[in-house]
């Protein structure tokens, strides 16, 4: 067995310590590169032999919840340990397996910006190929929501930096709420308790056609008081969603006589889960969304935020529509955008 050797000093991140370490006075390592959603897995030929990629394929490209059509959570890249050379040590998400009789400690260890800015590497280490998919096995929840959370973090970074400036000033101002709203969009509706910005583009088609598609996106806030934490279970919320967009987002009826809305689809399950946003409670919501007396549909993210101060859920809302394109990369801004939300 081979032992890799990396000049790295990890911290146990799940283990007995359970510190990370983030390196951002790094200032001077270049961007890390790859895909938001592509991860490296490292790791002796002796561990794909032994029969890693049945351990970790499932964990990491499991199926995005709240899509029509299955998609992945993540890609993966399987690379031998001899072959982790300078291309591979730029890449943004890394897990490193190792396995040999030297290891000292077992565990999950994590370090972020080693080689590149906006770079997370995850070790698992074991004495044995055995015992190193043993500690991956025991910690795969975890390491998944590092990564994914990791994921977030880096798209929220970026469209900090490159922000509507105006729109977010704007929202903030009108309804008290923080949010970080990407340049490219444009303000659609402001109301007393509703501000809806939209995006509208054609770019290249990813399904059916070699031409330039059409693809919307669009970002929403609103709030309602607080009266019982009864508001955060799938239906109710859903209807108080439902309330909303039928106010507020219309679509083209497919019959004159009838208005078309904005509705969440009732034959495709949701998933909904209690989050922590800054230390505080909230709610995150996904599910498709389709139009009331119209054609159109795609996925949506909710999130929902308690504002003590004003005794008030404030709820960022993203949804996607876009036929022609796979819907990963898009529903991932969205929800970084969304889980940006704070109270003033």
């Amino acid at each position: 067995m081979r032992y890799i050797t990396l000049a790295l000093t990890l911290f146990v991140l799940f283990s007995c310590n359970n510190k990370e370490e983030n390196n951002s006075n790094f200032s001077y390592l270049p961007d890390a590169v790859g895909g938001y959603s592509t991860v490296n897995i490292i790791a002796d030929q002796t561990l794909w032999d032994y029969g890693l990629q049945k351990h970790i394929e499932p964990v990491f490209t499991k199926e995005i919840e709240g899509l029509l059509n299955r998609e992945s959570e993540f890609d993966i890249q399987t690379v031998r340990s001899k072959a982790f050379n300078r291309l591979f040590q730029r890449q943004r998400f890394i897990v490193i397996f190792v396995s040999s009789n030297k290891v000292i400690s077992e565990g999950v260890t994590v370090k972020k910006n080693v080689y590149a800015n906006g770079q997370i590497i995850v070790q698992v280490s074991g004495k044995s190929e055995m015992n190193a998919v043993k500690v991956f096995n025991k910690k795969k929840a975890e390491i998944f929501t590092l990564l994914d959370n990791h994921r977030t973090s880096v798209i929220q970074q970026l469209a900090k930096a490159k922000s509507n400036h105006k729109l977010e000033e704007q929202l903030l101002n009108s309804q008290g709420i923080k949010l970080t709203i990407p340049q490219s969009y444009t303000l659609a509706l402001d109301t007393n308790n509703f501000f809806y910005v939209t995006k509208k583009a054609k770019i290249k088609c990813e399904k059916f056609n070699h031409g330039n598609c059409y693809i919307q996106t669009g970002i929403f806030t609103y709030f309602f008081d607080y009266s019982s934490q009864d508001v955060f279970t799938p239906n109710k919320f859903i209807a108080m969603r439902d309330s909303v967009t039928k106010l507020y987002i219309e679509g083209s009826s497919e019959y004159d006589s009838l208005r078309s809305y904005m509705k969440v689809y009732k034959e495709l399950p949701v998933s909904s889960e209690n989050i922590n946003i800054n230390g505080k409670y909230a709610y995150e919501i996904k599910g498709w969304w389709d139009l009331q007396n119209g054609t159109m549909g795609g996925p949506f993210i909710s999130v929902a935020y308690v504002d003590e101060l004003r005794n008030r859920v404030i709820v960022s809302d993203a949804f996607v529509f876009g036929p022609n394109f796979n819907k990963r990369r898009f529903v991932k801004e969205l929800e970084a955008v969304c889980l940006s939300i704070q109270a003033n």
